[in-house]
């Protein structure tokens, strides 16, 4: 069975942050040196690069060592992203069930798409995406959506890079990609058209933070055939009222 290597640095950086997991709040560089079996000179250069980055927190008047703030900010991240799940999941299920098709939310991390939550429709077809993975900004709905908020500096900057076509549909000009952040903002919502997958299309809204600035996106995908039905039949505006009600409660904001 293939293993797979780890960098034992990271490994050692690691295990130091997690002595204090059990009931120790603060502990010496020989206490947390002897713990983890590593020579004192070894230790302190672990223990002084997890403080200058903000993980470990050094007590000035014992020169003890504690978990630092930046751990309490990760924790938050977590925290804030299963908040938004259990919150927006009855939404979702609720636009599942109206329009029988796969909802999607999904969030931006360095310039791609997460999906973080999927719910199935049984008479949809099969989309293969998971939650956890990344997918293209330029050619999926909830990264156009989320592409739309950017300023013009950082839309500049993301399209620097080639965008890669899946399919012929796939926009991959810089201007008609402006041209059509600029209708996903006059309309409140985008979608891609058989842009990932002949097929297949969505639409999407993002679920705002504040002005200008949106938290994640949601998104109904199927058929299209059946997504060109529904966007007649109301979903964009079942959409951006789900958005509206999510803005407002996951982030206290109301437009």
């Amino acid at each position: 069975m293939a293993t797979t290597k780890t960098i034992q640095s990271l490994e050692r950086a690691f295990s130091i942050l997690e002595l204090f997991q059990n009931g120790k709040p603060e502990m010496s560089l020989k206490e947390i040196a002897d713990t983890i079996q590593l020579n004192k000179s070894t230790t302190f250069g672990l223990v002084n690069s997890l403080t200058t980055l903000g993980y470990l927190f050094q007590n000035e008047d014992n020169q003890k060592y504690s978990l630092g703030l930046k751990i309490l900010s990760l924790t938050n991240a977590v925290k804030m992203n299963n908040i938004l799940i259990r919150a927006s999941r009855p939404y979702l299920e609720e636009l599942c069930q109206k329009y029988r098709e796969t909802v999607h939310s999904a969030q931006e991390l360095n310039g791609s798409i997460v999906y973080i939550d999927k719910v199935d429709a049984d008479t949809s077809m099969y989309i293969n995406t998971q939650i956890g993975t990344k997918n293209y900004m330029h050619c999926t709905g909830v990264g156009k959506v989320l592409l739309a908020y950017k300023t013009n500096e950082e839309l500049d900057a993301f399209l620097e890079q080639p965008l890669k076509a899946l399919t012929f549909n796939t926009i991959t000009n810089p201007d008609k990609l402006r041209e059509e952040m600029k209708k996903i903002r006059d309309n409140g919502y985008g979608g891609d058209d058989e842009e990932i997958e002949i097929g297949l299309s969505c639409v999407a809204v993002p679920v705002m933070k504040s002005e200008n600035k949106p938290g994640f996106a949601i998104s109904v995908a199927g058929p299209t055939v059946r997504i060109s039905e529904h966007k007649k039949n109301g979903l964009p505006e079942d959409l951006k009222k789900t958005a509206a009600k999510l803005s407002e409660i996951i982030y206290g904001y109301k437009a």
